[in-house]
């Protein structure tokens, strides 16, 4: 048999010598015939890389291979995976989207609550109104729509403590206090600087004939009236040919005013100025944080974005390189691990964070959570009571008693749960009806961080202008606030040492005839030409029958005067106040006239953002807009009542 198998493989040992070179050598001739080039033998590593391996046989392919390394967790968006496993039902969606809201310290759930609202039945639309309110108490337009369904379900007193709970978000929520700085800054700046400007425009239009005459008798007694007006405009529109812009064409007519007002239009004239200095450099600056700080401050762009549950990776990136030195960032990129059930990741930001700032109450109550949650109630309890010294918080507390409660400390228990339930009762409830002993709420992002950065980016010199304040004042005087109120300053102050040692002309207030002490030989005073004192004061040395027809035309010309005062002041505000020589009133009803018109312009706001808002937004502008008109109204006939009393 031996014998057999040797000769077996001697016959194909010679058969394969024999077969080989058949094989190979067509593929010689064809290298020959090409150019008589023959391919090198590859290396041999090279040649074991060729042979072909049999899969099977691969030990990472078998059971028995080497065992593959599983991600500890895999990053899913707790939102997402609630509204998908809950079920078809909408209200059952809606309460598993609660529980992760507050287990997870999320912020407003807005789209899904509005899913939520927009299913509301015609039997039971507060109780989707309620389910929504609860998934987005952030959101002033949803607490409007529950108060509005308990209101016309006839719960009229729930419907008052929900609108009560709506005032309270829209002092305390940080989006809707965004939107309150952006919009109101913006409606303050316009009001404050166009009051300003139309009261200063006001007062110099009625002493620019003067000082067109005034200034025609310095250069000549015999020029003519539109050489006088045409000097005079030359003077005041020297600032703007300058480069100075509104803010020097302002102050030159500010001059004007200054110089022929009397006591108390030369008060509101100060305050005017005030205004526009303060309208233009501090509320312009905050202008310029409210509407431009998202765009300006990429670390809190980013920040926004994953709050609102729209980050992407290149804003975690962003946050990830600064957040050894920026707790806003941090916080974020662990409140987005707590948002996508990566535990560890979490913890290990907050880790990082307690390191970095110690004393941060938010850090140590969501690590006593991560304690709680791994079943370490002695931490845990550490934890809560280091934060509870430093933040007042209901769900802390409620925190801290589960945790005496897995610790069997009853009594603790008990005091704590009660102390939670006097922060907030309805959120402790909230927790509570979710019926979990080993429930615990994580703490949210601390919106204390962005308020601060907003604040540092007010008080910083780094502001980008507003558009308003680079158009109003392109050139030096409008650089800085102390140099536009010193040119105003220095403005006022030569007029009170100047403008009194010269003679200043004046109209008649009976007939309209131009009192001035150049032009005539004899003048009676300021206010009363000596014609009108003859005719009125000395009736003895004047004609009665042409004392009367005098005294006929001057009341058909009081008369038409009056018409034309009770429309002007109807029709162009501040009118009324300056006819009854009242500028106080003027300017009042200038800021009350600006609001309303800036309700009738933007009645829900310049920056409008219905999804958060809602009606709510109109409510804001529009309560402080009839009010304007009552009082400004009041105002007007207050004023017409003075004149006619004069």
């Amino acid at each position: 048999m031996a014998r057999r198998r040797l000769l077996f493989a001697a016959c194909s040992i010679l058969l394969l010598s024999a077969v080989l070179p058949v094989a190979v050598a067509p593929g010689v001739g064809r290298a020959e015939d090409s150019g008589g080039v023959v391919a090198e033998p590859a290396p041999p590593a090279a040649q074991a890389d060729l042979v072909a391996v049999d899969p099977a046989g691969d030990p990472w392919l078998r059971e028995q291979g080497p065992p593959v390394p599983e991600p500890d967790e895999t990053p899913r968006e707790q939102v997402v995976v609630a509204w998908s496993e809950a079920g078809q039902a909408l209200h059952a969606r809606g309460n598993a989207l609660r529980r992760v809201r507050l287990e997870r310290g999320l912020g407003d759930l807005t789209a899904p609550a509005y899913a939520v609202l927009a299913a509301a039945t015609e039997e039971d639309p507060h109780l989707y109104s309620g389910l929504a309110r609860e998934l987005a108490p952030g959101v002033p337009a949803l607490q409007m729509a529950h108060a509005r369904a308990l209101w016309e379900t006839g719960d009229t007193g729930r419907a008052v403590g929900v609108a009560g709970d709506l005032l309270w978000s829209l002092a305390v929520g940080l989006d809707p206090q965004l939107w309150l700085l952006e919009n109101l800054t913006t409606l303050l700046l316009v009001i404050a600087v166009g009051a300003a400007l139309a009261f200063i425009g006001l007062s110099s239009a009625q002493a620019i004939p003067h000082a067109a005459h005034d200034l025609g008798d310095l250069l000549s007694t015999r020029s003519p009236v539109y050489a006088r007006y045409a000097a005079l405009a030359a003077l005041l529109l020297l600032p703007l040919a300058l480069g100075e812009g509104i803010v020097g064409l302002t102050l030159s007519l500010f001059t004007v005013g200054f110089a022929y007002g009397r006591g108390a239009q030369r008060k509101m004239l100060a305050m005017a100025a005030v205004l526009f200095v303060i309208g233009l450099h501090p509320l312009g600056r905050l202008v310029s944080v409210a509407t431009g700080f998202v765009e300006q401050d990429p670390i809190m762009r980013s920040t926004m974005a994953l709050l609102a549950g729209e980050g992407t990776t290149a804003d975690e990136e962003r946050l990830a390189a600064v957040a050894d030195e920026d707790p806003t960032a941090a916080h974020a990129l662990a409140y987005q691990a707590r948002r996508y059930g990566l535990a560890s990741a979490s913890r290990e930001r907050l880790e990082a964070l307690a390191e970095r700032w110690p004393e941060d109450g938010v850090v140590l109550a969501n690590l006593g959570n991560a304690a709680m949650r791994r079943g370490e109630t002695e931490v845990a309890i550490d934890y809560y009571e280091r934060a509870a010294q430093r933040v007042d918080s209901a769900e802390l507390l409620f925190d801290l008693s589960q945790a005496y409660a897995s610790a069997f400390r009853l009594e603790e228990y008990e005091k704590t749960l009660a102390r939670a339930q006097r922060l907030d009762a309805e959120r402790v409830a909230a927790l509570s009806n979710l019926d979990d002993a080993k429930l615990v709420a994580d703490l949210g992002f601390p919106a204390s961080l962005l308020r601060e950065r907003i604040r540092r980016r007010v008080l910083s010199e780094e502001t980008a202008g507003v558009v308003l304040l680079e158009a109003l004042a392109p050139g030096h005087l409008g650089d800085r606030w102390f140099v536009t109120a010193g040119a105003f300053a220095l403005a006022a102050l030569l007029c009170l040492l100047f403008a009194d040692r010269y003679d200043h002309s004046s109209l008649c207030v009976r007939c309209g005839h131009r009192i001035c002490t150049r032009c005539e030989d004899t003048v009676w005073n300021e206010e009363i030409c000596d014609d009108c004192h003859h005719l009125f004061d000395a009736p003895a040395g004047t004609d009665p029958t042409l004392r009367r027809a005098r005294l006929e035309k001057l009341s058909r010309r009081a008369k038409r005067i009056d018409r034309g005062v009770l429309g002007l002041s109807l029709l162009v505000p501040g009118v009324a106040g300056f006819a009854a020589r009242r500028p106080d009133f003027a300017l009042f009803g200038l800021l009350l006239f600006g609001w309303i018109a800036a309700w009738i312009a933007w009645p829900t706001g310049v920056f409008e953002d219905p999804i958060l808002m809602g009606p709510v937004a109109a409510l804001c502008i529009g309560v402080p807009g009839v009010l304007a008109v009552a009082a400004y109204l009041a105002l007007v006939a207050a004023s017409l009542m003075a004149r006619r009393s004069r």
